[in-house]
């Protein structure tokens, strides 16, 4: 009975063993795949790969420290790239606004603003307005964003 306890603790170790070596080579493989994702500018890639990194390994706190270092600057960049695109838009919808302003305006002076005319006005001061609230907001989000990996 003695042999067959033992027998079997034996087998167990051996399972439990097998299972972290092939949980060590997953991680491994998240990690260089978040890794080569990163530094291919796959970042919406990376951080779903950082994101099934946080879910199934939960103890993996080296990989965890260095995933978070990797998160920030992919968010980072997704947000530069954002607010550079946003900083072109309002640019061009500032102008647009400034223009349709000056035309409305200059109706309203003569009497002959349309309906349609101030109605196109107001929705352009909405559609600048929306641009410059999600400019500020990417601004913000940059800002925290420093101030984290400072943190680290």
């Amino acid at each position: 009975m003695r042999h067959l306890i033992i027998y079997a603790l034996l087998v167990l170790a051996a399972t439990l063993t097998g299972c972290e070596d092939k949980t060590e080579k997953q991680l491994n493989s998240l990690m260089t795949q978040i890794r080569s994702d990163y530094e291919a500018e796959r970042d919406s890639a990376c951080l779903i790969g950082i994101d099934t990194l946080r879910a199934r390994f939960p103890k993996a706190v080296a990989e965890r420290k260095e995933a978070l270092a990797i998160y920030q600057k992919a968010s980072l960049r997704i947000a530069q790239k954002t607010l550079a695109r946003t900083d072109s838009m309002l640019e061009a919808e500032n102008a647009r606004l400034q223009s349709m302003t000056q035309s409305v305006s200059k109706h309203k002076e003569e009497g002959c603003a349309t309906a349609e005319e101030l109605t196109a006005l107001t929705l352009q001061r909405i559609l600048r307005d929306s641009l410059q609230t999600q400019f500020d907001v990417l601004c913000a989000k940059i800002k925290y964003i420093h101030k984290r990996q400072k943190q680290i």
